[in-house]
């Protein structure tokens, strides 16, 4: 077994490593720009229902407090709108910078490409079915509320919110996502015995999702507007790493999470309530005509940050 710090090296080189590739292949030349769509879509498509699957298959018999995991993370996304609208007021942000701003604010990048995988190094395979049991609201949060504050603050998008949902649904980097966490789900609920290969599959499979999916960011990083919205960035990060995990823990302490034997769950709520901002945040801003640079900004400068406290976060976590 891996120390904690060598767990924490293996991930931030994972995750930089990635990045850096992507970012410099782009540069370069090497991997054309437009590859990084593909990329993400054929990882959810093909890969990450496996991995999955074989990890809600291999879940330790949960208590029922697992299961308020993707409710804590619904609340904790709703409590944080009022937060995020203030202070756009306070800074003066016009109409399509406050949603941007909001939705930077709300939701989190608590998959495999940061807060899953953080779940993950901690924890192991348990940790990271966890974490991807916690995303379970982040769906439905932003194809209802997301949409509705895109729409509230940008303009009307080019495709109806019904049609979007819908082809959300049933395309199948959505659908075959849901697939596998139900064929997982079919399989640990009729106790079908795992095979042993599956533990050594799900080990490898975790790591190379998450370079995928860095690897395809990287390929579409843009570093132009970090300057022009720094005050913006602080902010988001002030809600992101304080405000968030300080309501999250509390919910947690409101729900029994505190006062149980096994603090894993209180692990898994603090890493992903601490998570930076989602790149769903920058793709509901252009679809919907809000401040794209203000969500790019917010989202690299949440992100870059979350790399550097990564150490310090997983150490704490380590400690409850």
């Amino acid at each position: 077994m891996m120390d904690l710090t060598t767990k924490a090296t293996f991930m931030l080189s994972v995750i930089v490593g990635a990045l850096a590739v992507g970012y410099a292949a782009r540069k370069t030349g090497l991997v054309p720009g437009r590859w990084s769509n593909p990329i993400t879509r054929n990882t959810m498509t093909f890969l990450q229902p496996v991995m999955l699957g074989l990890m809600i298959w291999g879940l330790q018999p949960p208590g029922w407090q697992t299961s308020l995991l993707p409710f804590i993370s619904a609340a904790l996304m709703l409590a944080v709108w009022p937060i995020g609208w203030l202070l756009a007021r306070m800074l003066g942000l016009e109409n399509r910078q406050r949603g941007a701003f909001i939705l930077s604010c709300m939701f989190s990048n608590m998959g495999l490409t940061y807060g899953a995988f953080m779940c993950y190094v901690l924890l192991g395979e348990q940790g990271a079915a966890l974490g991807l049991i916690w995303c379970l609201a982040f769906s439905p949060m932003l194809f209802t509320v997301g949409l509705l504050i895109g729409r509230h603050h940008g303009r009307e998008g080019s495709e109806p919110m019904r049609s979007m949902i819908r082809d959300t649904f049933a395309e199948p980097q959505t659908r075959n996502v849901l697939v596998g966490f139900a064929v997982g789900l079919a399989l640990f609920w009729f106790k079908v015995p795992r095979p042993e290969w599956a533990g050594p599959a799900v080990e490898a499979f975790i790591p190379i999702s998450t370079g995928l999916y860095l690897f395809a960011i990287g390929l579409s990083l843009s570093l132009g507007s970090l300057v022009r919205y720094w005050r913006e960035c602080v902010a988001i990060g002030a809600v992101k790493f304080l405000i968030t995990p300080a309501i999250a823990m509390s919910i947690a302490w409101a729900v029994g999470l505190w006062g149980a034997v096994d603090h894993t769950l209180l692990k898994v709520v603090l890493i992903q309530s601490a998570s930076p901002a989602a790149i769903m945040g920058l793709i509901v801003a252009q679809l919907f005509d809000l401040d794209r640079d203000l969500a790019n900004a917010g989202w690299l400068t949440t992100n870059m940050a979350a790399i550097a406290l990564a150490w310090a976060l997983l150490h704490i976590a380590a400690g409850l």
